[in-house]
C-alpha cells in the first residue's frame, strides 16, 4: 500500500510513472482465443469498442509467465494477483479466464494454473503530449484516433483527473496499465516474470500517414472533422491543399 501521508498532489509531482507491458516473444505469448463479445460502433470516426463477456478464453504458446498482453488485452497469473493483493494496491479488479496451451493455428489442453482477466479502473483522464497538448481524439466516443501524422515522445496526464489509483491507465488508452516508480520496485522485487516498463516521459509515439493514404482516405469518404484538425496541425496537409481534395467532392 502506498503511503498515504502523502497528498496524491505532493506524490504527483516526486513521481516517475511507467506503462506495464509484457516483452513480446513470439517463442513465449498469450494468444486470443475465440469469445463471446459486444461490439459498439461509432457512426463519427469508425471505430469499433470491444467488450468481452463471460470467461475471457486465451492460449499461452512457451513458458507460462506471470503477465500477458494477449491481443492488447492484459492477463495476470495468480502468483501476480497475490502480489498486488499482498501489498494493498488499488485500481484494478480481475476477472475469471479459461487459458490453454496452444499455438496460432492450434488448441491444445487445458492450463491448470490459473490465470485472470486483468481489468485496469483506476483513471488519470485522456492521453497528454508533455507540452500539455491532447492526443487526437474522437469527441463522439473520445478514442484515440490513428493516421493523424502525430510524432512525438512522452506522455502526461493531469493531476486533477488522477484518482488517486496505485494502478490507472488513460482513458483512451485504457488497456495498458501504469504504475509509479514504487510499485514497479515491488513487482521487479517479487520476481514476476514478462514485464516491462517504460516511462511516460520516454513512451515513443510515431502515427505517420503517406499522402497518398490521405488521398485515398478522401476518396473513400472516410475523414471526419477531428482527423482533419490533426493533419493540419502536425503538417501532414495545407489549407490549400484540404480545400483542393474537398473541391474534388463538389
Amino acid at each position: 500500500m502506498l503511503n498515504r501521508n502523502f497528498t496524491v498532489s505532493f506524490y504527483w509531482r516526486l513521481t516517475m510513472y511507467y506503462f506495464l507491458y509484457d516483452n513480446y516473444d513470439s517463442r513465449n505469448q498469450a494468444i486470443l482465443s475465440d469469445n463471446e463479445y459486444d461490439r459498439d460502433f461509432c457512426d463519427n470516426c469508425g471505430a469499433i469498442h470491444v467488450t468481452y463477456k463471460g470467461i475471457f478464453k486465451f492460449k499461452i504458446m512457451g513458458e507460462l509467465l506471470d503477465y500477458y498482453m494477449a491481443s492488447g488485452t492484459p492477463v495476470i497469473s495468480e502468483r501476480f494477483l497475490n502480489v498486488l493483493r499482498e501489498n494493498g494496491f488499488t485500481g484494478f479488479e480481475v476477472g475469471d479466464t479459461a487459458p490453454r496451451y496452444g499455438t496460432v493455428t492450434m488448441v491444445g489442453g487445458k492450463i491448470k494454473e490459473k490465470y485472470y482477466l486483468f481489468k485496469v479502473t483506476g483513471k488519470c483522464g485522456m492521453i497528454k503530449q508533455l507540452n500539455g497538448d491532447l492526443f487526437p481524439y474522437c469527441r463522439k466516443c473520445h478514442r484515440k484516433i490513428a493516421s493523424t501524422g502525430l510524432v512525438t515522445t512522452g506522455v502526461t496526464f493531469a493531476e486533477s483527473e488522477y484518482d488517486g489509483s496505485d494502478i490507472f491507465a488513460f482513458l483512451n488508452l485504457s488497456n495498458i496499465p501504469i504504475v509509479s516508480e514504487e510499485i514497479k520496485d515491488v513487482l521487479i522485487k517479487s520476481k514476476l516474470k514478462n514485464l516491462r516498463f517504460v516511462a511516460l516521459n520516454e513512451w515513443e509515439y510515431s502515427d505517420r500517414i503517406l499522402e497518398r493514404s490521405v488521398r485515398r482516405r478522401f476518396e473513400k469518404g472516410s475523414v471526419y472533422p477531428e482527423l482533419i484538425e490533426a493533419w493540419l496541425k502536425y503538417g501532414v496537409l495545407t489549407e490549400q491543399e484540404l480545400n483542393e481534395q474537398l473541391n474534388k467532392k463538389r
